[in-house]
């Protein structure tokens, strides 16, 4: 640590100057009593101190700081005790001063002083002279790069290199004191050194101060490596500081040595109180015994002063250092990684919780097929009781329907070799209890955090009970369907019984036989076209299952277009464009007729003035590469639509129309159909200029199955009777024959016309007629408009209007002094109401037309 390096580095310099001290004081005793023996043991023991001080500094970076101040200061020891043994066995002369000889003893100095390692400078202090070196050793050479020759007569300060130290050398030099100083200075060759100076001065028996012993010892490389130590322990001291972690320094009964800043700033301490406390005070345990080397880690909760609750993880070390061992414990807030990881365990929980409760099954597989893990759903759907269950099983382990299984891994690897998503596909499954289940599949590649794909993600949803709702939803479409037909078919139902019930009567009474086998014609024709609306209806409606059969679209086209006709009303024209070959596709043929009736009433609700409808077949010739496709187009000239009404036609639920018009369900009906026949379906149409749906379905070859159709039935003749003349317009041409013959039976004067257009134009051309007899229904002008204008025309005219609706009277506005005749009828119905409007119009006043207070109600006459 900082404080047992500094304490190293302190303990060098006092263990040099006591050696250097004690050299010169023995080589002061050597030169003041070379006159008088000297002990030659205390000599050598001198010298040796010196020159084990020497070896000591030069082997310094193999034997360390420590083992360096181990041996100077034994050679301290050794030096001072060879100085107290001159001291007491050579006394010091107090004769005259020293005199040179020649002899041993110089000779002796001399190899003494040669063998030092630091420079030995011996100076002259005289007043005349000035200083001047009279004596260095062979070190003092090395050090300034001056020989001895060369050094005698120069100032010691040769080796100063800069003002302030030559001046401080030559007053070290002057003083009559022992000095010790470190100067820098430059060698002979110029290079920069640093020297420590310690001076002792020499005086004469008379006191006089006149020789100075300079002893120099470099100091570069401690210098340096002093420098090095402090930069090293400020780079330590500062990342000791900085560092992002609290840092206590321990000593081994846990009090506080040192603390950096960050261990002030968690444990709310400034550095003074923590150096006062012990671990147990801070309230964490103290570590156990532990080595060099090894580490311990705790967490424990912290309360600072301030009463905020810390999370803390503490870990230990142990350091030695100075000879002492130390324990360092690391500190560290882990609050926001404990709430972090609190709250990713509860993100956890939730994801698990939801993935296991989510009303879907959810499972992941590895690139082998072999599930890694599912939710509660997937288990209990493959009768497992627990998820852990299918966890390194594959999907033909799972199921005994190999097929599904196949199906399973065939998509699985679809997913993972494309690195696309496989979404809303229709999967089954067969359950452990042999149920068959529809499920709602999406899969996407599992990858991991590199982004490679090494498995694959499904979520199913079970949608047996939505399909089954679906098929239930078809079929209440189509008894939708059914119920806007009904009143059609009521109309077509009761104009063939009027025929049935109305001949029948005829046949009672007095005709011919040419005229009765005609009758017994008709109503034998009326009553096959009763059975054939009747089957056709029942197929229609009925409850039954998906029948997959060859067809051809011509043929289903043609049937249906009749049905289309009352279904979409008189005012609306229905046309049929088919393919000059038969057009053969695989499908049910109730889908298709559901397909064609739902495009007929979107196509009736886009033309409320009328118009056309056109359904054609387009056999498609072979594109390359594709399969062949049969087209049914279904075209009406109605209001058109927009590219954003048309992004949206097909989604469920989705209408243009008013609250209680529409469902929005029906195009999605027929997309769904069309989708699981594998067809495609179409649309172009611009606002004004009507709609065409393009429906493609895949071609199939073979022989189509046909529904027998019901031939069309022949007319009857009729014959001239007396009576009123009578305006007869009806579009059906048996209803209407029949309804002549009937009034020709009472000898009334009958006019025919098919339609309003022509009976006005009978009208206008001046033809005379007491009573009409109009059907409510009928392309172009309505029976009602009819009776209006008629009555603008002819104020006096008897007026009975028949309807097959059951509720037509209701349902239609009401014309004055009119008689509704409801079909079915027999005769006697339809003379009755002639003659009750006939009386009607007879009692009428002049003004009832345009009386103020509206037109009484029409009599009704129900069969």
């Amino acid at each position: 640590m900082p404080s047992a390096l500094t304490s190293l580095t302190t303990i060098v310099p006092v263990t040099d100057g006591l050696l250097a001290l004690a050299a010169l004081i023995g080589t002061w005793f050597v030169l003041t009593q070379h006159r008088r023996p000297v002990p030659a043991r205390t000599l050598a023991a001198l010298f040796g101190a010196v020159g084990l001080g020497f070896a000591g500094h030069a082997l310094s970076p193999l034997i360390g700081a420590r083992a360096v101040i181990g041996v100077v200061g034994f050679g301290a020891v050794l030096a001072w005790g060879a100085v107290v043994r001159l001291w007491f066995h050579v006394p010091p002369l107090l004769a005259a001063p020293p005199v040179v000889e020649t002899g041993t003893d110089p000779q002796l100095l001399d190899v003494a002083l040669g063998a030092c390692g630091d420079g030995v400078v011996i100076a002259t202090t005289d007043e005349h002279d000035g200083v001047q070196v009279v004596y260095s050793n062979a070190a003092f050479e090395r050090l300034t790069g001056y020989s001895c020759d060369e050094a005698v007569g120069l100032s010691p300060s040769v080796l100063a290199d800069e003002a302030d130290g030559l001046a401080a050398i030559r007053e070290a030099v002057r003083s009559t004191a022992p000095v010790r100083v470190e100067l820098p200075g430059r060698r002979k060759d110029g290079t920069r050194v640093w020297a420590e100076w310690q001076i002792v001065p020499v005086s004469d028996a008379e006191g006089r101060h006149t020789h100075s012993v300079a002893v120099i010892r470099e100091t570069t490389e401690r210098r340096r490596a002093e420098q090095a130590l402090r930069e090293s322990e400020g780079r330590f001291r500062g990342l000791f500081e900085q560092a992002a972690d609290a840092i206590l320094v321990l000593d081994r009964h846990g009090r506080v040595v040192d603390a950096n800043h960050q261990a002030c700033h968690t444990l709310g301490h400034a550095r003074e109180e923590l150096t006062a406390l012990t671990l147990a005070d801070l309230g964490m345990k103290p570590a156990a015994d532990l080595g060099p080397g090894e580490t311990s880690t705790s967490e424990s909760i912290y309360r600072r002063r301030d009463g905020a609750a810390l999370a803390v993880e503490v870990r230990y070390t142990v350091i030695e250092t100075g000879g002492r061992r130390l324990h360092l414990a690391l500190i560290r807030d882990v609050t926001r990684r404990r709430r972090a990881e609190q709250a990713l365990r509860e993100r956890e929980d939730m994801l698990r919780t939801v993935i296991t409760h989510i009303p879907c099954g959810v499972f992941w597989k590895n690139r082998d097929l072999v599930y890694l893990g599912c939710n509660d759903q997937v288990a209990r759907d493959h009768g497992a009781i627990a998820a852990e269950d299918l966890v390194g099983r594959n999907d033909f382990d799972l199921t005994n329907v190999h097929s599904e299984a196949t199906f399973y891994r065939d998509c699985d690897q679809q997913v993972m070799e494309s690195g696309q998503a496989i979404l809303n596909l229709e999967e089954f499954q067969t359950r452990p209890d042999g149920s068959r289940a529809t499920l709602l599949t999406s899969k996407v590649p599992l990858r991991d955090t590199r982004g490679q794909v090494v498995g694959v993600l499904g979520v199913y949803q079970d949608i047996t009970d939505r399909k089954r709702l679906e098929e239930q939803l078809r079929q209440s479409q189509k008894m939708e369907a059914v119920g806007r037909l009904a009143g059609g078919v009521a109309h077509d139902f009761n104009n063939l019984l009027t025929i049935i019930r109305g001949n029948a009567e005829l046949l009672r009474s007095p005709a011919e036989d040419a005229a009765a086998s005609a009758l017994f014609d008709d109503l034998l024709l009326a009553a096959d076209r009763a059975t054939a609306l009747v089957r056709q209806l029942l197929m229609f409606s009925r409850r039954q299952p998906v029948r997959v059969e060859i067809l051809d679209l011509n043929e289903v086209v043609t049937t249906v277009s009749g049905l289309l006709r009352r279904l979409l009303g008189e005012h609306i024209t229905v046309e049929t464009a088919l393919a000059p070959v038969p057009v053969t596709v695989r499908a049910d043929r109730s889908h298709l007729e559901q397909v064609i009736l739902n495009l007929a009433v979107n196509a009736r609700d886009a033309m409320p003035g009328g118009g056309t409808l056109t359904v054609g077949t387009v056999a498609l010739e072979r594109k390359l590469g594709e399969p062949r496709f049969a087209r049914l187009t279904v075209t009406d000239t109605g209001t058109g639509m927009t590219d954003e009404v048309k992004g949206q036609i097909f989604e469920p639920f989705f209408t243009t129309k008013g609250p209680d018009k529409g469902t929005g369900l029906g195009l999605a009906t027929v997309f769904g159909i069309v989708e699981q026949a594998g067809g495609r379906i179409g649309v172009e149409s611009e606002p004004g200029a009507g709609t065409t749906f393009h429906v493609e379905l895949p071609w199939w070859e073979g022989n189509a199955s046909v529904l027998g159709r019901t031939p069309a039935p022949r007319s009857l003749s009729g014959r001239t009777g007396r009576g009123v003349s009578v305006l007869l317009v009806e579009d059906q041409d048996a209803v209407r024959q029949f309804a002549r013959l009937a009034l020709r039976t009472q000898g009334h004067e009958v006019h025919e016309a098919e339609n309003g257009e022509a009976a006005l134009e009978l009208a206008n051309k001046g033809t005379h007629f007491d009573a009409i007899v109009t059907d409510v229904t009928m392309p172009g002008i309505d029976g009602r408009e009819l009776a209006a204008r008629m009555r603008v025309l002819r104020p006096n005219i008897a007026v009975v209007i028949m309807s097959g609706y059951a509720a037509e009277s209701e349902r239609v506005e009401p014309v004055a002094n009119s008689v509704f005749l409801a079909k079915p009828f027999p005769p006697g119905d339809l003379f009755e109401a002639l003659n009750k409007a006939l009386r009607l119009v007879h009692c009428e006043p002049k003004s009832a037309v345009s009386s103020s207070h509206g037109p009484p109600p029409p009599a009704v006459i129900r069969a």
